[in-house]
């Protein structure tokens, strides 16, 4: 086994840089004996639904997407033990026999089938508090008929619970941190488009320079306690309910605003995108929804040729980038294109592959930052 002070160590500098994160938990899988072991953020637990906002199953330190998502497909549903997880008490290792029952281990394909194929069954998990309202399950799996979890191993697993729990937190601060960097607003504002960002709470967290434009003036949209709000009631009334529905159900949508003096129909258009949480990002306290505001006649449309050119990437991947720029979501494409859903997976990780990306926020910023430069006036 490795020494647990190199892998306290080691816990300390992930923190900060998370591509070690792979060959991180290879240690840990050494040091504690395991085959593999798995991190999952979720939405506050006591809700009846958790949501979960990053996942990522490492067996010997290497990415287990596919597993991944045929778990969340085929067998997250019918996962007995999801219920149970909020009422484990926090920094205490729960063996999986004691979320699922005797009858429910007999019966359950998550138990006999999936979890055997796929890793073991012979699992310890381990849940923590995360940054804000977000909750940490921790999951170490021991190769099966090993003779069970030795007092050592527990120990272990024990001692590094608060440093994982604090490798979380971290990583989630600066991911957070970045997703609302000022690079970002001066990036956007070479697009000509007014950008707004905001948070699962409806907060406004980044403006570019044009968007602030748009509230400064006032006319039609505006903000009120970090909150946009249309001037207009009916107006306002709509607005929240598309900010309801993006919010809610991940559904974005679009909607016109009139200001008062303007001839044209719809003076300034909002298209609101939902912003899912990237599970292969820690991501998980940043930006939950993206508006981009078009004023007719002053804004160029987004056009996905001109970074298709500079990544090389083929006319569908640049579709697709686009596509999932205006905030798409992985289903939607796939019933607009016609493939199926795991299809379009495919596509999108190839997609994230060749622009370097891990988050849907990046793909944005890449695709806004070779629109073409806004005419100068």
């Amino acid at each position: 086994m490795g020494s647990m002070e190199d892998v306290v160590r080691l816990l300390q500098e992930a923190a900060f840089d998370e591509s070690r994160w792979l060959s991180l938990a290879d240690s840990i899988d050494g040091a504690c004996g395991l085959v593999g072991n798995q991190l999952a953020v979720t939405t506050a637990s006591g809700e009846a639904d958790m949501d979960c906002l990053f996942q990522q199953a490492l067996v010997r330190g290497l990415p287990q997407e596919d597993l991944e998502v045929e778990y969340l497909e085929r067998y997250a549903h019918r996962d007995e033990r999801l219920p149970r997880l909020s009422a484990m008490p926090s920094g205490k290792p729960y063996h999986n026999t004691e979320l699922w029952t005797e009858s429910e281990r007999k019966r359950s394909s998550m138990y006999r089938s999936f979890l055997p194929r796929v890793c073991s069954n012979d699992q310890l998990i381990v849940r923590f508090r995360g940054r804000g309202d977000t909750t940490v399950f921790w999951t170490l799996s021991r190769e099966m008929d090993r003779g069970g979890w030795s007092f050592e191993n527990v120990e272990r697993i024990e001692r590094l619970v608060p440093h994982v729990a604090h490798f979380v937190r971290v990583r989630q601060a600066l991911a957070a941190a970045d997703a609302r960097g000022d690079a970002l607003a001066a990036l956007l504002d070479r697009t000509g488009l007014g950008v707004l960002h905001l948070d699962r709470h409806g907060r406004v967290l980044e403006a570019n320079e044009r968007a602030r434009r748009v509230l400064a003036e006032g006319d039609c949209l505006t903000q009120r306690k970090n909150h946009l709000r249309a001037r207009a009631r009916h107006e306002n009334a709509q607005l929240g309910r598309l900010l309801a529905a993006c919010f809610d159900r991940g559904v974005g949508g679009s909607m016109a605003l009139w200001r008062p003096g303007d001839s044209s129909v719809d003076s300034l258009i909002l298209h609101v995108c939902p912003v899912p949480p990237d599970s292969t990002s820690f991501d998980t306290y940043g930006v939950a929804v993206q508006i981009l505001l078009v004023e007719p006649g002053r804004t160029p449309e987004m056009d996905a040729r001109p970074l298709a050119d500079l990544y090389d990437l083929t006319p569908a991947e640049g579709r697709l980038a686009l596509l999932l720029a205006r905030g798409e979501s992985v289903s939607e494409i796939a019933v607009s294109t016609g493939r199926k859903e795991s299809t379009v997976r495919w596509h999108v990780r190839n997609l994230h592959y060749k622009l370097g990306v891990h988050r849907q926020a990046d793909l944005v910023r890449l695709v806004l930052s070779t629109a073409p430069a806004p005419p100068t006036e």
